[in-house]
């Protein structure tokens, strides 16, 4: 028997095919993706201290070839003759801070509504922004009493004492994911759901310290806690963290011939021209952030997104139905007319 049909004036749509459509459309799915950007109201802020355990000498700069006028180092009070080196022990102390910065950037977020699954996808975050953060190095060191010559001056042996040693610059800070990252949410009264999530990152930072430029890329997880709103858009996606870790540092590789101008104290008003040797050992840093990220987010194009909500749904099943033997909507295959084939592949993109 032939089989019984729907018409209308420019298709034939089954009803087998309608009473599929009807089932699907009631299973439709509730997940959903935006693409979100960072807000200029959002802000990070960082402090980050290392401290590295250094062992070494110092002596003067001076070299009878080169630079004759340079400084030399002698021990004791008197010193006796040449330009010795004078041993140390020192703790040194670099810090980057990263001020009140308005970061940019952005990632993807979907959420499940039916079941409250969030995901991250493509975090990438500069938290500089437009700004610079600052690098400076102090050292905490323990010496014996020496002399130096050009200038002329005692510096008396001291325990413990902090030494400014170098200023210089953070220029680059950014985070970028680097596995996956699913959470959950919770739906609020209001109508806003809260979340959390955790996403593993690559944070890169690169500057300047110690008079040399730098760079360095460690894995790291960012925390997303907050709220998703819906917006006539899309969403607003609003996150709160902070940190506060100490973690161990490996020993970098060692001084060698590093510059390092002493201010003198007796008689004061100079400076001493030195050159540092030494071997640090294993350390530690320590970080305290906080931040408030604002993300504007739009509904994600989807293949079989028919209405651009960022679902692919019952209200796209029934556009291309709508269209069913046409070249209308919902002819995803491009070949000129809205088929089954064009139905199985919105199905296969369905949610």
């Amino acid at each position: 028997m032939p089989a019984i049909s729907l018409r209308t004036p420019s298709r034939t749509l089954p009803l087998g095919l309608i009473a599929a459509a009807a089932l699907v459309n009631a299973a439709s799915a509730a997940s959903q993706r935006w693409a979100c950007t960072v807000a200029p109201t959002s802000s990070f802020q960082q402090t980050t201290q290392i401290q590295l355990p250094l062992a070494g000498t110092w002596i003067g700069d001076y070299d009878a070839t080169t630079n004759p006028a340079g400084t030399q180092t002698r021990p004791g009070f008197f010193g006796g003759s040449g330009n010795v080196a004078i041993p140390f022990s020192a703790t040194v102390k670099p810090t980057a801070e990263i001020p009140a910065t308005n970061p940019t950037g952005g990632f993807e977020l979907s959420l499940d509504t039916a079941t409250g699954a969030v995901q991250v996808f493509g975090y990438a975050v500069n938290s500089l922004g437009a700004q610079q953060g600052t690098v400076s190095t102090k050292m905490v060191v323990t010496y014996q009493t020496f002399r130096t010559f050009a200038p002329n001056s005692t510096f008396i042996g001291l325990t413990n004492v902090e030494i400014p040693f170098d200023s210089g610059a953070l220029t680059r800070a950014d985070a970028v994911q680097a596995g996956t990252a699913i959470g959950a949410a919770t739906a609020n009264a209001d109508g806003t759901w809260s979340f959390a999530v955790s996403v593993p990152v690559n944070v890169t930072v690169e500057g300047t310290a110690l008079a040399a430029p730098f760079a360095s890329t460690t894995p790291a997880v960012v925390a997303m806690t907050g709220t998703i709103a819906f917006t006539k858009s899309g969403v607003t996606v609003t996150s709160q963290g902070s940190v506060n870790e100490t973690v161990p540092v490996p020993a970098p590789p060692p001084l060698v011939n590093q510059p390092f101008d002493l201010p003198t104290v007796l008689p004061a008003g100079s400076v001493a021209h030195l050159l540092m040797n030494g071997t640090f050992s294993d350390g530690s840093t320590t970080t305290t952030a906080s931040s408030s990220i604002v993300a504007l987010g739009t509904p994600v194009a989807r293949f079989g997104d028919l209405n651009g909500d960022g679902i692919v749904n019952g209200a796209d099943l029934g556009l291309l139905l709508g269209a069913w033997g046409s070249a209308g909507p919902g002819d995803l295959n491009g070949d000129g007319t809205v088929t089954g084939a064009d139905l199985g592949l919105l199905l296969g993109a369905w949610g």
